[in-house]
């Protein structure tokens, strides 16, 4: 699928300027039509990027939003003009029309090759129906893609009519089978995996469908790798929530295999999926150990084990400090309360109120207060294991990376 928004990083366009219609660059481009014609209605079918030509007889600004509200009605995905002549620039209520209908419209000062912007639109729309019907192979693209520049993901992104400014996240469903099993089994088990595999493939293909995305997925011997978008984070949340119930009924129906669903974290760049899919299948490890009692977690989720994958990566050990910290550390700068301090000095000696207390000078009444605090600002028990475990690697980062 190609877009308006991609067709301002060709060459020809160099020159041209948006003037309105941002909110609508994300509108399908499906082939390039020059006006010739008084009306355009009986002439396109929906799509069409329309070329006017400011060197016209006739036309003037009243033509100009008759075209507007014509393009939007047939839902065109834009409109360039070419000023000739007739406009040395785009009339303001040309402008307002189009904005408030979110239909993009370019404009050229002079002259412009309608024949050159017709040859690069359309090649770059038929590399991208290329590309559409790789989508099982665009995953590979992606993670061997260490060398492709950003505009080169995009495009990839773009050619599966996924926006590149999407919010992603990657999701691995990797198989196990829970019991030991005879020689005859181990020589069965890879039909047994992959039919299991396609299976799972199915039912996300069918939530995809009805969700009107595209399916982006690599399907392996005992696992399958899911590229998840949404165009909001909280769209993605929701995506990842309908694949852990599917991957609940799974699970449900065949008692002879474990089929865990790990999820990376939500990437930063759409450059990161390779690193994504690491999280996942680091994720994807933990459950398997049986580390955790989930059939799906959240790379996020993890704790401290998170640390283990970034050990060489300060800004994720940072992510990590604040995620436990920050608000305490902000709620200690706005008052007198010490209430990093005050954890610190609890977990140091184990949860034990009465030490805590005489290490701190203070009455115990007044720790209990402090610790009921820190457990409303920070949302965490700190008396259960896995908290204290977890604000502990939190406090050892700390004391490597303090707050300034």
């Amino acid at each position: 699928m190609v877009t308006c928004r991609q067709l301002m990083e060709l060459d020809i366009f160099h020159n041209v300027k948006l003037k309105a219609g941002r909110r609508g660059l994300d509108r399908t481009v499906s082939w390039v039509y020059a006006k010739h014609t008084k009306t355009i209605t009986e002439w396109v079918h929906g799509g069409e990027f329309i070329l006017v030509s400011g060197y016209e007889y006739g036309i003037d600004e009243a033509e100009l939003l008759k075209l507007v509200e014509e393009a939007a009605q047939n839902d065109l995905s834009g409109i360039l003009v070419e000023g000739g002549i007739n406009f040395k620039e785009m009339p303001v209520s040309v402008i307002k029309e189009a904005d408030e209908r979110e239909l993009p419209l370019f404009f050229v000062r002079g002259v412009i090759s309608f024949l050159d912007v017709t040859h690069d639109v359309l090649a770059l729309i038929m590399e991208n129906r290329y590309l559409k019907i790789q989508n099982v192979s665009l995953l590979d693209k992606l993670v061997n893609g260490a060398s492709l520049s950003q505009k080169e993901v995009d495009n990839l992104f773009c050619g599966t009519g996924i926006s590149p400014d999407s919010c992603f996240m990657l999701a691995v469903f990797k198989i196990s089978n829970s019991d030991a099993q005879s020689e005859q089994q181990t020589a069965d088990q890879a039909d047994a995996l992959i039919g299991i595999a396609r299976m799972l493939q199915k039912h996300i293909a069918s939530l995809f469908e009805q969700l009107g995305k595209s399916t982006i997925y690599k399907l392996n011997l005992a696992s399958v790798d899911y590229l998840l978008y949404a165009d909001t984070e909280e769209g993605l949340i929701k995506l990842a929530d309908a694949l852990s119930q599917i991957n609940a009924n799974v699970n449900a129906e065949h008692h002879d295999y474990d089929i865990y669903l790990s999820f990376s974290s939500i990437l930063s760049e759409s450059r990161n999926v390779l690193n994504g899919l690491n999280e996942a299948y680091f994720t994807g490890t933990l459950l398997m150990k049986k580390i955790f009692p989930d059939i799906s977690k959240h790379f996020t989720d993890i704790g401290s084990y998170q640390m283990l994958f970034y050990a060489e990566d300060k800004a994720k050990l940072l992510t990590f400090r604040d995620q436990y910290l920050q608000k305490l550390y902000e709620a200690d700068l706005e008052g007198t309360s010490q209430l990093m301090e005050t954890l610190h000095v609890f977990l140091q000696q184990g949860g034990n109120m009465m030490q805590t207390s005489k290490t701190l000078f203070i009455h115990r009444n007044t720790l209990q207060y402090r610790l009921e605090r820190i457990e409303a600002i920070t949302g965490r028990n700190v008396n259960a294991h896995a908290e204290r475990r977890d604000f502990i690697n939190a406090f050892l980062i700390h004391d490597l990376f303090p707050y300034e």
